[in-house]
């Protein structure tokens, strides 16, 4: 049955198994995200040839405005290769809940990379693409990643001289100037993220989710190995951390914190330098630093990914493929 029932054991494990591994997977497409984003209804569907599953979906949905509902599609679906055919299949298996749920929207924005000639092939199969005809941060995820490559990296030296130069200084910078670090799968150590991460966001006057959204990542992720938290400290006190998640051929680096109380310290570069490590160490093939909505220099937040991605620098993805099905609802909801 290519909806998976979450009452069938053995059907969840192979489908989550799937989505661990697949080529183009994310960590937001694990069945686990669903308990993450808990004020969202899952649904999740896939496609099999020969019994093996060769694709995927996680569908979250929540109700808009005039009991209209909107479905995403988190950085998926997940495939191995990837299609318009495959996702029409993976759709059609989802349709029937979806227009029973009066969905108006289902929209996916995969982390495949972006190419005019894949925009032009969803295009011609009906659906909106929206990557580089959008301005601004008009899509809900960045299009652009920086990612470390570490395909061809053998071990942490190599990695090390791979950096550019005031990269490698602040680096050994830190490490030369007594701040200590660990990499934690301790679940009391989410707080002492958590205070630096809420200053951070206060700091800077942008919002921040609560705290018990942080213990369900936990919950879903920590001990199951596919999260950690790494800490550095300067004097025995936290000076900057961050979340790491392990899934699929990367670690991503997605949530972080500092005090800015010890800038000459470097101390978020070296939280990024034990990521990368912990990602070498699992065999992973990149280093996700996140996402920025343009590869953008006067940006300060790409200038710091910049330091350890250049000279490749962004990864631009495929941006946002949106299924329609109520069209006159669809253009209220852009103009949000």
């Amino acid at each position: 049955m290519p909806v998976v029932k979450q009452t069938n054991q053995t059907e969840v494990a192979k489908y989550q198994a799937f989505v661990e591994q697949a080529k183009y997977t994310a960590i937001t497409q694990d069945p686990k995200w669903a308990q993450v984003k808990n004020n969202w209804e899952p649904l999740e569907v896939y496609l099999e040839e020969e019994q093996q599953i060769v694709a995927a979906m996680s569908i979250l949905m929540i109700e808009q405005t005039d009991g209209q509902v909107f479905a995403y599609v988190s950085k998926g679906p997940v495939v191995n290769e990837y299609s318009p055919k495959i996702v029409n299949q993976l759709i059609a298996e989802a349709e029937p809940i979806l227009k029973a749920k009066k969905v108006f929207l289902l929209r996916m924005d995969p982390e495949w990379p972006y190419s005019e000639e894949l925009s032009a092939a969803f295009r011609a199969e009906g659906y909106q693409v929206r990557n580089r005809n959008v301005s601004g941060k008009a899509t809900i995820q960045p299009r652009y990643t920086m990612r470390v490559d570490l395909r061809n990296v053998q071990n942490e030296e190599e990695l090390m001289a791979s950096f550019y130069g005031k990269t490698r200084y602040r680096i050994r910078y830190a490490l030369k100037n007594g701040v200590t670090y660990r990499l934690s799968d301790k679940r009391e150590d989410l707080a002492i993220f958590y205070n630096l991460h809420k200053e951070t966001s206060e700091r800077h006057g942008i919002s921040y989710r609560p705290f018990s959204y942080f213990e369900r990542l936990a919950d879903a992720f920590l001990a199951r190995g596919l999260m950690r938290i790494v800490i550095a400290e300067v004097d025995g006190k936290p000076d900057a951390a961050g979340l790491d998640f392990a899934y699929g051929n990367y670690v991503w680096y997605m949530y972080a914190g500092s005090t800015h109380e010890n800038q000459v310290l470097m101390a978020p570069y070296l939280v990024n330098w034990v990521g990368m490590q912990w990602a070498l160490t699992l065999g992973k093939e990149f280093y996700d630093l996140g996402g920025v909505f343009a590869p953008d220099k006067s940006d300060s937040l790409y200038q710091f990914k910049y330091m350890f991605t250049r000279p490749n620098g962004a990864t631009e993805y495929i941006g946002e493929i949106d299924k329609v099905y109520d069209e006159a609802y669809y253009q209220k909801f852009l103009e949000k």
